[in-house]
């Protein structure tokens, strides 16, 4: 166990599985996840037990196996997944156990998570060499919840202070300051229900959006608020703006609480089902402009 757990790539994989596990059970689009190689297993025949069996919410029962794939060179995202014998391995027991064999991949480089059938891509036993673009194209993580998210910019947070708590800015800068009101906006409008609060602060913490420092608002030598806001890097001015997937801003809240720097700290963090609750409840007046994209999978190309 010593020597395992002082094995950066094993560390990085039990935290791919974990996290993986962590993102199907937060989204909250399944009947179950489970881990399945888990206790003996005794065979007539070569057989591997995949990380996860994840039973669909239209019956469809899925063994998948995680990996974690690492390539330095961000423009060539390319690394042979399986070979042959591993792959016959995990093939034998999805047909053992009557589930369909997927593939997840966390390609750290660039915190994008894809979900493929590797029959439909490589057909048989063969080994299976996989490019992070084709993986994206044939991605099935919509089944699981998966979506990408678009809205009005700017995210801002205002605080503004309580006038009767908060002290004069001192002559070295400094002020006492007691916050009075927090207020998101999107766009200009101000967010008021809960679960648009919630899906801001999440974009705003966790997207590739830019938050620059703070900006304050002054009136002589009083404090009246603090802002943050949040853009994406660049304007597209179509009407919206792409906040990118729920898959890849959970990696980044993953890794905030699980790496420091290249060194894996922790395995496993709480799931997040409030962000993505949000997102399934479309009652409410007033409510925030969001688009949301469902990528299905395009195995016609391979």
């Amino acid at each position: 166990m010593k020597q395992a757990m002082s094995d950066p790539a094993f560390l990085q994989g039990l935290r791919a599985e974990a996290m993986f596990e962590n993102l199907v059970t937060s989204l909250g689009e399944v009947m179950m996840i489970k881990p399945e190689d888990t206790g003996p297993l005794q065979s007539a025949v070569p057989m591997q037990a995949p990380d996860f069996r994840i039973v669909l919410k239209d019956g469809s029962n899925w063994l998948v196996e995680v990996k974690n794939v690492y390539v330095q060179n961000a423009f060539r995202q390319r690394r042979k997944i399986l070979s042959r014998n591993y792959r016959r391995g995990l093939n034998n027991y999805s047909q053992a156990t009557g589930g369909t064999l997927k593939l997840a991949v966390f390609w750290a480089r660039w915190s994008i998570w894809t979900l493929i059938d590797p029959e439909r891509l490589a057909p048989g036993d063969q080994d299976l060499t996989l490019d992070m673009m084709e993986a994206v194209k044939a991605s099935e993580m919509a089944a699981v919840g998966d979506q990408t998210l678009a809205l009005r910019a700017p995210l801002t947070l205002r605080l503004t202070m309580d006038p009767d708590r908060t002290s004069e800015i001192g002559e070295d800068g400094r002020v006492l300051v007691t916050i009075g009101k927090a207020q998101l906006f999107c766009d200009g409008k101000e967010l008021l229900h809960p679960h648009d609060q919630q899906i801001a602060w999440t974009v705003m913490n966790y997207s590739d959006w830019e938050t620059p420092d703070a900006r304050a608002k002054v009136d002589g030598n009083r404090l009246i608020s603090i802002e943050f806001e949040s853009n994406p890097p660049e304007l597209s001015y179509q009407g919206f703006e792409m906040a990118g997937s729920l898959s890849r801003m959970f990696a980044h809240y993953y890794a905030q609480r699980t790496m420091s720097g290249d060194e894996v700290v922790d395995i496993n963090v709480p799931v997040q089902s409030e962000w993505f609750g949000s997102l399934r409840v479309s009652t409410g007046l007033g409510r925030m402009p969001l688009w949301r994209f469902l990528l299905q999978p395009n195995y016609e190309d391979f």
